[in-house]
Parts: C-alpha cells; sequence; structure tokens
C-alpha cells in the first residue's frame, strides 16, 4: 500500500501529525502530552503508528534524550507548512459562509455596555433589522486572537488594548476620558477634582493586567508624573472593583462611563490630567461586509446621542 492510500484510508491522519508536531517542538514526550492533555502512553502509540506507516524513525530516543533525524526534521518543516494551509483554507470557508448571513459576532467585555452601548445597539437594530448579532464576552487580548481566527467580526475595547493589533485595524466609537474613583468616606470625596500628585500617598486598586492594558497605561500615566502609583490589588471584573473601592480606602482610576451605572457608595472625581478611556472597535480591514460597515459607521453617532446630558 502506498502512502496516498494509507492517507485517504486514515491511516495517515492529522491528530498523530498534530501529535508528532507537537513533540517536534518540545522534544520531550511527557512536556507534549502535557500540552495536548493526554497520557504518554497513546503519544507515543501515535508516534510509533505514524513512523511504521511512513517506514521511517523520526526520533532517536534514549532514556534521558529525544532528538529528530533528519527525516524527522522535514516532516516537522512539512507539519508546519500543512497546518497553515489547512488553518488558511477553513478560515476562507468560514469567512465566504459568513458573507452569505447578515451574522455579527462581537467581542467585547461587560463593562462596554455602562457607556450607553446597549441603548445605541437596539436603535441601531431599529435601522438595520436584518442583522443579528452575536455576543461574545472576551478580554481585550482574546478579541485580537478571535479577529485573526475569524471567530468574530468586531471586537470591543479601550483605548489602551488598540496600541498594538497589527495586522488588525481600529475605529473610535466614544471618546471618553479617566477619572478617580473613591468611596464616599474617603477624605478626597469632595474634591471637584484631583490631581495625579495629589493621589501619590493613595493605595490603588486596577484592573488586572492580563485583563486589560489599561493598567500598564495608567502606570506609565503616573511614572511621567515623576512616581510610581502603590497598587496593593489587582482584580478581574470591573464590578469587583467598584466593590473594593466602595468598602476600602482604596482608589482607582476607572472610565468615566462607569458612574453610568448608578454605584452606591462611590464618587467619581474628574482627574486634571488627561488619560484616554476611548472605545474602539478593533477588526479586519481586509473583510468586506456591509453589516460591519454599517456599524462603524452608524455606532459613533448612536453612542455620541446616548451621552449626550
Amino acid at each position: 500500500m502506498d502512502i496516498n492510500e494509507n492517507v485517504l484510508n486514515g491511516r495517515i491522519t492529522l491528530k498523530m501529525l498534530r501529535y508528532f508536531y507537537a513533540v517536534s517542538q518540545s522534544m520531550h514526550f511527557g512536556q507534549a502530552a502535557q500540552q495536548l492533555n493526554i497520557s504518554k502512553s497513546p503519544l507515543s502509540a501515535q508516534i510509533n503508528e505514524l513512523e511504521s506507516v511512513l517506514d521511517v524513525t523520526l526520533f532517536e530516543r534514549t532514556t534521558r534524550h529525544v532528538q529528530l533525524t533528519e527525516v524527522g526534521l522535514l516532516l516537522k518543516q512539512e507539519c508546519a507548512l500543512l497546518f497553515d494551509v489547512f488553518r488558511d483554507s477553513i478560515n476562507k470557508v468560514a469567512k465566504a459562509g459568513r458573507k452569505l448571513d447578515n451574522r455579527i459576532n462581537i467581542g467585547l467585555m461587560s463593562s462596554i455596555f455602562w457607556a450607553g452601548f446597549g441603548t445605541a445597539l437596539r436603535e441601531f437594530k431599529k435601522r438595520y433589522p436584518q442583522y443579528i448579532f452575536n455576543f461574545i464576552e472576551l478580554s481585550p487580548q482574546d478579541q485580537k486572537q478571535a479577529l485573526i481566527e475569524h471567530r468574530i467580526d468586531i471586537g470591543l475595547a479601550r483605548f489602551a488594548d488598540t496600541r498594538n493589533i497589527y495586522p488588525l485595524s481600529e475605529s473610535l466609537l466614544y471618546p471618553e476620558p479617566m477619572c478617580v474613583l473613591v468611596s464616599d468616606e474617603h477624605a478626597l470625596k469632595m474634591n471637584p477634582s484631583l490631581s495625579m500628585d495629589e493621589l501619590i500617598n493613595e493605595e490603588f486598586v486596577l484592573m488586572k493586567r492580563a485583563n486589560s492594558a489599561s493598567t500598564d497605561m495608567i502606570i506609565e500615566r503616573f511614572l511621567d508624573n515623576g512616581f510610581y502609583p502603590k497598587v496593593t490589588q489587582e482584580v478581574i471584573e470591573p464590578s469587583t472593583l467598584m466593590a473594593v473601592v466602595a468598602t476600602s480606602t482604596m482608589v482607582s482610576i476607572v472610565p468615566q462611563s462607569y458612574r453610568q451605572h448608578q454605584w452606591q457608595n462611590v464618587c467619581f472625581i474628574p482627574l486634571k490630567e488627561t488619560i484616554f478611556a476611548d472605545i474602539y472597535a478593533i477588526y479586519d480591514s481586509r473583510c468586506e461586509r456591509a453589516s460591519i460597515n454599517a456599524f462603524l459607521a452608524e455606532i459613533p453617532q448612536l453612542l455620541s446621542l446616548q451621552n449626550i446630558h
């Protein structure tokens, strides 16, 4: 039986090649098994079967060492090309399928709705009733990966998360600044505005850096102002941040639109210096869809109308 027949009858599979590729990258069966979430035994069995079908030796193994053979190195290179072609082909089919329907997959963090996005979206749907929206809650970093893989069509994130998004594009939906957040029992609560210098002795609670690039940007702005803020706690959810501030002496820097949520026991104070919290749409400009173009054109106007008061 030749190699083509082995491929056609399923003796050589993508799973088998994926297992080989994992080992070829880590050069360690145990680590590869852990990455694949399987035990070493089925992994070794798949590699042995692949070597048997191809009638080659892919790895030189000892009890303490794993090394690719010359043929193994060639297969590793071919697998990388194969997986790239396979992924691109599947993505082309997925993109073509979405061009035929009116569904828009949107990645976002729930706090985006605090800026009036829900009301703006309802008005958009009145103007374009043919469009169907599917919301997927994702961190900004996960949104970027989902856009590249065409699992979502638009991501919604803050300004700080648009600074390193190549090859994606961004479009401003709603401009807004950051402000200072304190509890209604904090000594600073009566200030009409605050500067960064007035926060030098305060303890901060901020969003977890892995979930929001805004935290690093806030810290950068404080460093530009001459000091490093005392970040005592980092949290995952914006609602947790609000609760921490409301029940402690810690302060935070948050988007101004958070105040529209009518939180209890906290005060929002304008920040004299500007830290951008603008809301952006992140998207793949190479994807030509009327629904996405309409969204990018209409939503900024609707958000502006919603926030005029």
